[in-house]
């Protein structure tokens, strides 16, 4: 997946290196980075949707099925102790612009569902990051579809 990003990259010039590290941090050991970096892939997608919601050949309703389902799995997490707010990429037009983005919440998914897997089940926290996973899921879903018509 690191070689898609790379090229996607190249090709199209719109790979930033808060993308690269959060991708790299979701495949990281450690639960808390991972959860950090789950939380900052969905704030990311979320504000993606927010701004190509009324670009002219977006599907305004799957936008909106992106950002409430990032903005549900995002609620699902706790909130990180650090950081800032990931810087929005400029977004190139048509599928290709968003291919990053559904690339990022795929891996995001992937990632929640190892961090449920792993659970002990002392806690409510597998379940939360079982659902968390399938609104990952029905984002990535949407925002695939966004730019198809």
């Amino acid at each position: 997946m690191i070689a898609i990003y790379a090229h996607f990259a190249e090709r199209f010039g719109f790979m930033t290196a808060e993308l690269n590290r959060v991708s790299k941090a979701l495949a990281e050991s450690d639960a808390y980075t991972v959860l950090a970096a789950a939380w900052d892939a969905l704030d990311l997608a979320g504000r993606l949707a927010d701004a190509i919601a009324w670009d002219e050949g977006s599907d305004e309703l799957q936008v909106l099925i992106v950002a409430q389902e990032c903005v549900t799995a995002r609620d699902l997490l706790p909130v990180p102790e650090t950081g800032v707010p990931l810087n929005l990429a400029e977004i190139e037009p048509g599928t290709a612009g968003l291919a990053p983005y559904i690339d990022l919440l795929d891996r995001t998914h992937g990632a929640l569902v190892r961090l449920a897997s792993a659970g002990d089940g002392s806690t409510d926290m597998p379940s939360r990051l079982r659902e968390a996973a399938r609104h990952t899921s029905a984002a990535r879903a949407a925002l695939t579809t966004v730019r198809e018509r």
